[in-house]
């Protein structure tokens, strides 16, 4: 999912100020991190995965803030069943359900569970690159919903700018990088996102990396001013969006917890 409706998943569980501008941060921070390495780690979300159990262990002191991680794979698996996988994340779907994950952490961390639970009630097959654009469009809806119905979400994300201070030491030792680079790539990430922009320029922001993904990916060309429109024009419809996923992430997380 896009930035900001990740510190809404967070703010969905967490309320309490100072935890959720930390554990709003981290689940951003695992995105920004995507980019520091040209090959990362592992897949995304088993590095999420990993590190948020490497924090367990090597900085207990910031448990269970940490577990912002695990929201985090819960709302991007949600992301790829309800609006389709790109090309660059084809691989995940063929081997989430095979990851090598030791007992333990199956029991503490049973991300299989609510993989298959929400894959049985709202995955719908996308055909092609249309589908997979269709559903960019509808993150970058909820994206606009989220700005448009949540302005303290800003805020949040205004503030991570300071507090990935907070995170820099876990990110450097997993990562084994300086905390200079760590948070150098955190700041690029973060100017991408036009935090605090006008809306329009976010939102054309946002259907420029579409139009160049659609393009790079799938040879297909988007009009850039159509979407603008129906997207702005059809506010409700962006707050449906909005609304239904945030359904199905709160039953993906109401079953993570009780597991």
């Amino acid at each position: 999912m896009l930035p900001r409706r990740h510190i809404l998943d967070v703010w969905e569980m967490i309320k309490e100020e100072e935890v959720l501008l930390s554990m709003a941060t981290i689940t951003l921070a695992i995105d920004a991190m995507k980019y520091m390495h040209k090959k990362p780690k592992n897949d995304h979300l088993v590095e999420a995965l990993e590190l948020n159990e490497f924090i367990c262990y090597m900085f207990p002191g910031q448990r269970p803030k940490n577990r912002s991680l695990l929201y985090h794979i819960v709302a991007d698996l949600l992301g790829l069943l309800m609006y389709g996988v790109p090309k660059t994340r084809k691989h995940i779907i063929e081997n989430i359900e095979t990851i090598n994950y030791s007992e333990e952490n199956i029991e503490i961390y049973p991300v299989i569970e609510v993989w298959n639970n929400l894959k049985v009630k709202v995955y719908r097959k996308k055909h092609g690159g249309e589908g997979v654009i269709e559903g960019f469009v509808k993150k970058i809806r909820i994206e606009m919903d989220t700005i448009e119905r949540y302005p303290f979400v800003e805020d949040i994300f205004m503030e991570s700018k300071k507090r990935i201070d907070e995170w820099l030491p876990s990110f450097a030792s997993y990562y084994d990088e300086s905390k200079r680079k760590v948070k150098t790539s955190y700041e690029k990430w973060w100017e991408l996102w036009l935090c605090q922009k006008d809306k329009d320029s976010i939102l054309n922001s946002m259907l420029e990396r579409l139009a160049n993904q659609a393009e790079t990916e799938f040879d297909i060309t988007i009009d850039k001013e159509k979407i603008l429109t129906a997207i702005k024009s059809d506010t409700t419809i962006n707050r449906i969006e909005n609304e239904l996923y945030s359904r199905w992430y709160k039953e993906g997380m109401d079953l993570l917890l009780k597991i």
